[in-house]
């Protein structure tokens, strides 16, 4: 423990300047102290060096290892059809179609209005969908059940003839 405390004492008296004088002591228990103070029985402590500071060289900042993902990027987009939609169709059939890029073998799942689909080819073909407005998302899995893209949530809005009217015609 004293050589810890001696060696950060003798660190910090590097520090000072060259004016200034630095006396150590010997104290009756054996312990050394530094000071800049004379004191009866202190010994004047002679540095090597007149100047101990350095100027300190500008370095450039090292590069952070790129975080570079492994193995390829996918993207994954919704080709049809285009976001916020309307889809006039009174049996209430929407084709939606999907692609990832780079192609990979895997499932594409279509959550739609609270529903999920699957597809093999990225494209669904729903029916009986009623008229409203309808959030949807097309994420794909690969063969090791891992999701490895998705895509931005997108609005769907299908209108539909009202009964009323069809109703009135006849």
């Amino acid at each position: 423990m004293r050589s810890v405390v001696l060696c950060i004492l003798l660190l910090t008296l590097c520090s000072v300047t060259a004016q200034t004088k630095i006396y150590k002591i010997v104290n009756k228990d054996g312990t050394i102290s530094f000071s800049d103070t004379p004191a009866p029985g202190a010994e004047e402590v002679i540095l090597n060096k007149t100047e101990n500071t350095m100027q300190s060289i500008l370095t450039p900042s090292p590069a952070l290892p790129s975080q570079q993902p492994q193995g390829p990027q996918y993207s994954l987009s919704i080709l049809s059809p285009e976001p916020d939609a309307t889809v006039r169709n009174n049996s209430g059939k929407i084709n939606i179609a999907s692609q990832i890029v780079p192609e990979v073998r895997g499932v594409y799942s279509l959550d739609f209005g609270g529903e999920r689909y699957t597809s093999n080819s990225g494209v669904f073909n729903l029916e009986g969908i009623n008229r409203g407005s309808y959030s949807y998302t097309v994420s794909f899995t690969d063969n090791s059940g891992k999701v490895i893209a998705s895509s931005e949530p997108r609005m769907l809005h299908m209108h539909q003839a009202s009964v009323l009217i069809r109703n009135a015609v006849n």
